[in-house]
């Protein structure tokens, strides 16, 4: 209680369990996304600074960032997507700039703006999800691994800066996790899910809240 969280990406999906979850443990949490409760355009500089102009004067302070936005605009029908996993020059240009514009600099912008607002509040963290564990092999999508390397390498270096204003920077791997899309395309049977059961599906993945706990677990350990 008292506690103040910022998701971004958080209208749906992964995004979305988090806030969800933070909020049933007690916290004021800010969902921003383009559609949800705080619309916020995150490729856009002055929508983010508008934002936690916003938070600084209605909650004070920050104790939470969580980084989850990646920018996938609603251009972006991926079941459909041939170019998906193939050569990089068969991928439309604003693919790049969906998932760098949002899913890399709006982590920079909104993690330097929630710090500032972070100074002497206890177990203040910044989390970032990624779809991608540190040492997996490289991805055949050449844009999301580039992306979520990006990532990491950012959360590695932010932990050196914040650690002597005892902030922690840390990574949050969900896995593979049953979003709104990845519903439908199991649901519509789409390449990938064609053989699968409904057995497996369950089995292999897990709930947009898990992902949520995880948060909630390494926030209350301090």
């Amino acid at each position: 209680t008292g506690r103040v969280a910022i998701v971004t990406g958080a209208s749906k999906g992964i995004g979305r369990g988090i806030a969800e979850v933070l909020r049933a443990c007690g916290m004021k949490v800010y969902a921003v996304s383009r559609t949800g409760e705080y619309h916020v355009d995150l490729s856009r500089d002055d929508a983010i600074t508008s934002f936690f102009d916003q938070v600084r004067d209605e909650a004070g302070h920050v104790d939470v960032l969580v980084n989850n936005a990646v920018g996938w605009g609603i251009e972006d029908d991926r079941d459909n997507a041939e170019w998906m996993y193939q050569p990089p020059w068969r991928a439309p240009d604003w693919w790049w700039d969906a998932n760098f514009v949002v899913g890399v600099r709006s982590h920079y912008r909104c993690t330097n703006h929630a710090v500032r607002l972070m100074r002497g509040r206890p177990n203040a963290a910044v989390l970032f999800t990624s779809e991608r564990l540190p040492d997996e092999p490289g991805m055949q999508e050449f844009v999301l691994d580039l992306r979520a390397t990006a990532v990491q390498r950012m959360v590695a270096l932010y932990a050196l800066h914040l650690k002597p204003r005892a902030i922690a920077s840390v990574l949050l791997y969900p896995g593979f996790t049953r979003t709104e899309s990845i519903d439908r395309s199991f649901r519509t049977r789409s390449k990938y899910f064609e053989d699968w059961t409904e057995e497996r599906y369950f089995a292999e993945t897990a709930s947009p809240h898990y992902a949520g706990r995880a948060a909630a677990a390494l926030l209350a350990s301090g």
